[in-house]
């Protein structure tokens, strides 16, 4: 019995060992990689334009696009599934390690998305503390799992990703292919009708973000990008809800709201992305004012006058 604890205890230790040992430098090597999200961690990185939100922010604001437009350098950190609350954690940790951008770009609706959502956010505990409190307070036994066993926060498709990527790095642009077809038509048109959620810590969390970018002097607009027209009728709150939004937005936050600022299925992958082509057509047709955003010589915001489409 004693041989048999005594092994058992080295078998342990030496499990123990070795997570201590590998995860700091799987860590390392993840740093390395191209990812964007590691790019907040990595010292070197330098923004002039950061854009934050869930999946449509990730793939409705391609940084070739982004560059010049804005006439700087940009860094998309939207991350599909996240709520608000991860992503004020996440701009948080760029602007505690970097110098300020001069614009973030902030697609506001992630403020529907559950406020305790990970998404794909618990990988990155291993680098930010705020991030790692905010899994204690929301996933506890995920959190425990972790500390105990720091290898567990690679446990994930992420660090598969990002591995492949220091081999072959993925395209820079996160555009959707595709366009909506008969049978996606067809299961719009037989969803009941929905509404956009009041959730206050994901508000509480938009504050935190342009509180944030407020005062390091980082100039914020909020721009709501465009939803499929057939699943916008569905949502009995659609207009009261981003009015809601622009009510609480400060009278120095420029506001976009593009919501249907495209008409044509052809230009959505699904009712809640657009495709490539509807990205450029978006940007094409808001190019004008979308510039003065930016580091673009000209300071101003000047109003959308197409129709859905406004600015303050």
């Amino acid at each position: 019995m004693l041989r048999l604890l005594a092994s058992l205890g080295l078998m342990a230790a030496t499990v123990f060992a070795m997570d201590r040992l590998l995860a700091p430098e799987i860590g390392a090597t993840l740093l390395a990689s191209s990812d964007r999200f590691m790019a907040i961690y990595r010292p070197e990185t330098a923004a002039d334009v950061v854009v934050v939100g869930n999946s449509r922010a990730d793939n409705h604001f391609p940084p070739s696009i982004l560059r010049p437009m804005t006439c700087g350098e940009p860094l998309n950190i939207g991350m599909g599934g996240a709520p608000t609350t991860v992503n004020a954690l996440l701009w948080q940790d760029y602007l505690e390690r970097h110098a300020p951008p001069r614009l973030l770009i902030v697609e506001p609706t992630s403020l529907v998305d559950p406020p305790t959502d990970l998404a794909d956010v618990p990988l990155l505990a291993h680098y930010s503390p705020r991030v790692d409190d905010f899994l204690r307070r929301t996933h506890g036994d995920l959190w425990t799992s972790q500390r105990l066993f720091h290898l567990l926060a690679f446990n994930n498709n992420q660090t598969i990703r990002m591995l492949v990527g220091r081999v072959r790095p993925a395209r820079e642009d996160r555009t959707l292919d595709g366009a909506v077809g008969p049978e996606q038509r067809a299961h719009v048109a037989r969803l009941p009708e929905e509404a956009m959620p009041d959730l206050p810590a994901n508000w509480e969390a938009l504050d935190t973000i342009i509180r944030a970018a407020r005062d390091h002097g980082t100039r914020v607009a909020v721009v709501v990008t465009p939803y499929l027209p057939a699943y916008a009728a569905k949502v009995g709150n659609f207009d009261a809800f981003f009015a809601e939004l622009k009510r609480r937005l400060p009278a120095d936050v420029a506001f976009i709201d593009a919501r249907r600022a495209l008409t044509s299925d052809d230009h959505f992958a699904d009712p809640l992305h657009m495709n490539d082509a509807g990205v450029r057509a978006l940007f094409a047709a808001l190019e004008p004012e979308l510039r003065q955003l930016g580091t673009c010589p000209v300071d101003a915001i000047a109003h959308l006058d197409a129709s859905g489409a406004t600015a303050r």
